[in-house]
């Protein structure tokens, strides 16, 4: 037997087998689908096909859903074998429609981008397929009728396959950057809600009061929040697709980042609440995006060296020289203070060393485990995660309502607060006192919980 006779002969048997697999189901008077591809030549299934063919398999289950097709999923078959992958399973009413369901699956064939891979076939009751007549275009050249250009051999095996493989890969890059982009905007939004949501804070916004902000409270903070989604979107894309020097990057990222601002304050009437935030993010999630998409995962060392990169000389660069035009409180902050006044810049420039002092670490070891478990739970490891913040970070909120021996003494408070719940309430009572706010140090909790999010969920 020569070799392509050989070829044959198992994908035909493979195919026989798949067919006593649906007999299965006529015995039982059940009407099937079967979900296979269109390959051509041999052989039939690689890793990559399959991959490609899990992710048809995951978008067809919920548009059978969505169209009140129901399907017994205890009694479906998946498997991969000469003739290719390929999935059955039976209809679980025997009265169902099935010439609509052959329309409404040639519609998902149809609109799918790949749709002439996919090959999705309605059989009665008796066995028999379900028709419409309709021909399939060539999946190579599109124009003429798939029978047609394979009986004309008007495409060689090579250049379909070629155009498979490319074409595939694409679709799957495609799909896992969206995933990716999605999670990581999903995780964005989760970590700035749960800081929100940590209560009570020393002199921050919470849900029971506003701290030491007498101009914002819990649902300016919400629609704050609910207005920067759109950016972390693009903060993804720009790391996603960034080609370019990190050293350079940082102007584009600040561009968003003003976009967002302006929506912020669109949405708060003026009040600043995440303005620290949007540019803590914006860094953050270029540099998350960036490293999943050239190195598919996450490391903190990676990640830290990246934020540096972008960052570098920030401080000698926008505050050594503002000495005769600060303007903004950051500004004014560094001018009195020097470098321990540097604020967001210092902590970027450095890599975020007030987030890997300690939190992180303290994540690693109890969020994980209280993530679902009750409210208490999450707020207390919360709670100390923010004041191991505080404890080391040279907060220029602070510094700005007050002075250097205030940010030394609430460093005090907050390193004897971690274990000790009556420290906590005379540090929230201090605040409270001298109207300070450690809003810095809030942002950065943010951030620590965004690392968190990636490391221990899917990304």
């Amino acid at each position: 037997m020569g070799k392509t006779n050989q070829i044959l002969y198992t994908v035909l048997d493979a195919r026989e087998k798949r067919a006593s697999l649906r007999s299965k189901f006529v015995k039982k008077n059940l009407c099937t689908l079967s979900l296979s591809l269109n390959i051509a030549g041999y052989p039939k299934s690689n890793p990559l096909i399959t991959s490609f063919f899990s992710e048809v398999l995951n978008e067809l289950k919920p548009f059978l859903l969505a169209n009140r097709i129901d399907v017994e999923n205890n009694k479906k078959v998946i498997l991969t074998d000469k003739a290719g992958d390929f999935f059955i399973v039976p209809f679980s009413n025997s009265s169902i429609d099935i010439i609509k369901i052959k329309e409404l699956t040639e519609t998902f064939e149809s609109t799918h981008r790949l749709g002439r891979l996919i090959d999705i076939d309605i059989f009665n009751e008796q066995g028999l397929p379900i028709s419409s007549g309709k021909e399939k275009s060539c999946y190579f050249c599109g124009e003429n009728s798939a029978i047609s250009c394979m009986r004309n051999k008007r495409h060689t095996y090579n250049e379909i396959r070629e155009k498979i493989s490319i074409e595939i890969s694409n679709y799957l890059n495609v799909k896992n950057k969206e995933l990716t982009i999605n999670r990581l905007i999903s995780y964005a939004s989760k970590a700035i809600l749960y800081e929100i949501s940590l209560s009570p804070k020393p002199g921050l916004v919470s849900f029971h009061n506003s701290g030491s902000h007498a101009d914002m409270n819990f649902f300016t903070f919400l629609n704050s929040s609910a207005s920067l989604t759109p950016f972390f979107r693009e903060f993804c894309l720009l790391g996603y697709n960034y080609s370019g020097k990190y050293e350079e990057v940082l102007g584009q990222i600040r561009h968003i980042g003003l976009r967002a601002e302006k929506a912020m304050f669109e949405a708060t009437h003026t009040i600043n609440t995440h303005k620290g935030i949007i540019f803590l993010f914006g860094v953050s999630l270029f540099s998350i995006s960036k490293l999943v998409s050239e190195k598919e995962g996450y490391n903190d060392a990676e990640f830290r060296a990246m934020v540096m990169k972008i960052c570098k000389n920030m401080v000698a660069n926008e505050l050594v020289n503002t000495t005769n035009k600060a303007i903004t409180n950051g500004e004014k902050v560094y001018v009195k203070y020097g470098i321990m006044g540097a604020g967001v810049r210092g902590e970027v420039e450095q890599g975020f060393p007030s987030v890997f002092h300690k939190s992180q670490a303290y994540f690693e070891d109890y969020l994980t485990s209280f993530l679902y478990n009750n409210q208490h739970e999450i707020q207390q490891i919360l709670q100390t995660g923010l004041l191991h913040i505080i404890a080391v970070n040279n907060d220029s909120n602070i510094l700005h309502r007050s002075n250097l021996e205030t940010l030394i003494h609430i460093q005090t408070l907050a390193k004897e607060a971690i274990d000790n719940h009556i420290a906590y309430s005379q540090l929230n009572e201090y605040c409270l006192a001298k109207n300070i706010s450690p809003g810095g140090s809030a942002d950065l909790l943010s951030v620590a919980l965004l690392l968190h999010f990636v490391k221990n969920e899917k990304i």
